[in-house]
Order: structure tokens, then sequence, then C-alpha cells
């Protein structure tokens, strides 16, 4: 019996309409996928670093607090987004915090049928304290890490590392705080 050859002429053809569709689209969508996340971290980087400078401005109005916030996300953001129209930020101030949100959208029109536009929001908020209340939380911070250090001393031995001239301070001052108290 004879054997039937197979005719493959075409057959690289029809592969390739296959194969290089599908490695174009993978391309693109992995491309897309890397500007949205680039400019997901950009709009948290600026909505983030907006709202705490505007939470150290404490003693300032509401309205200046605003106004600065937005200004600095608008700074922050100007011409970093990528194919992304820069959108307006929602600030509000109440008397102990600040929160700021973004919402906008990667328009990606090479993928439309998977979802033209992505979305892009951040949104943050931070306690809003005087100058004041940030000395004191130093201050408690500080005294408890020399709580700290001060166990772990006791712990593995005498400690070798000289004291700085404000952690002597901070002591010398907590000490008369304590003794005038009694």
């Amino acid at each position: 019996m004879k054997k039937m050859k197979i005719d493959n002429k075409g057959m690289m053809t029809i592969e390739a309409c296959v194969i290089i569709p599908l490695s174009l689209f993978i391309t693109f969508l992995l491309f897309w996928t890397g500007m949205l996340l680039y400019n997901r971290a950009a709009v948290n980087y600026a909505v983030s670093t907006a709202v705490v400078q505007g939470s150290r401005m404490a003693e300032c109005s509401n309205d200046e607090i605003c106004d600065h916030v937005q200004k600095k996300i608008a700074e922050l953001l100007e011409n970093k987004l990528v194919l992304m129209e820069m959108p307006q930020p929602e600030v509000t101030v109440e008397y102990g915090k600040i929160s700021a949100s973004l919402q906008g959208a990667l328009h990606a029109p090479v993928l439309a049928g998977v979802g033209g536009n992505w979305p892009v929001e951040a949104q943050y908020s931070a306690d809003r304290m005087r100058s004041s209340q940030i000395v004191r939380t130093i201050r408690r911070v500080d005294r408890l890490a020399e709580n700290h250090r001060g166990q772990n001393a006791g712990e593995t031995g005498p400690e070798t590392q000289p004291q700085t001239q404000s952690q002597t301070q901070s002591h010398t001052q907590s000490n008369s705080e304590g003794e005038s108290g009694e």
C-alpha cells in the first residue's frame, strides 16, 4: 500500500494568524497594566503626601488647608500622569481630621474590548495635630524609647552608646517634672 502524503502548505500562515494577534494582545495588555500601576502609585503618593502636609497646618483655617492640599496634589501630579487627565481632588477638612480623595480613569483605546477605562482612585485621611500635640507625641515616643533601651541594657549589660544632648535634656526634664509633682 501506498502511504498518503499530507500537504502542509498554508499551515504556517494559519498558525501565524493565531499566534501574532494573541502575542500582540498580551504585549499591549502588559503595557497598559504597567501604565495603570504607575498612575495609581503616582496618585496615591500625591494624595497621601498632600494630606500629611495639610495635617501639619492645624493653626490655619479650613479653607486655607483645602487650598494647600489641592495645590500640592496638582503640583505633585504635574506632568506625571500617563494617558490620563488630571482629576479634580475632593478635600474635606473637619475639626480633628483631614481627608482627600481623587478619582480618575486611564483611557486604553487599544483594549476597548477588555475595558477601555480603568479606574485610578486614591483616598487618604490624617488627624490634624497642633504643634503642641506633635511635640508631646515626640516626647512620649522619646520616653518610651528610652525606657525600652533601659530594659534592653539591663538584659544584655551596660549600654555603651553615649546619650545625645536632646536625650539628656529630655531625661533631666522628665526627672524634674517627676520631682516637682511629688
